[in-house]
């Protein structure tokens, strides 16, 4: 077999589009694990618990976003 065809080219554009997806589950899934987590400590509704929990969900969203793009680094550097 020729050295090239078994050699997998990766798209940049693939590991863009795996942490935006993952990145998008992982927001609405620690949205809703903060709120449970919110009511279950007696926090009333407020728009600051509002705030609290979008601010929080985003920084998980960003964690998974960073670590599916360090990861595809790696793979790319091989």
């Amino acid at each position: 077999m020729h050295e090239s065809s078994r050699t997998i080219k990766r798209s940049p554009y693939n590991a863009r589009m795996l942490g935006i997806v993952l990145s998008t589950i992982a927001f609405f899934v620690a949205t809703y694990f903060i709120r449970r987590y919110l009511d279950a400590i007696g926090i009333p509704k407020t728009m600051v618990r509002g705030m609290v929990v979008f601010v929080l969900a985003l920084a998980v969203a960003y964690g998974v976003a960073f670590v599916v793009d360090w990861g595809a680094g790696l793979s790319r550097q091989s």
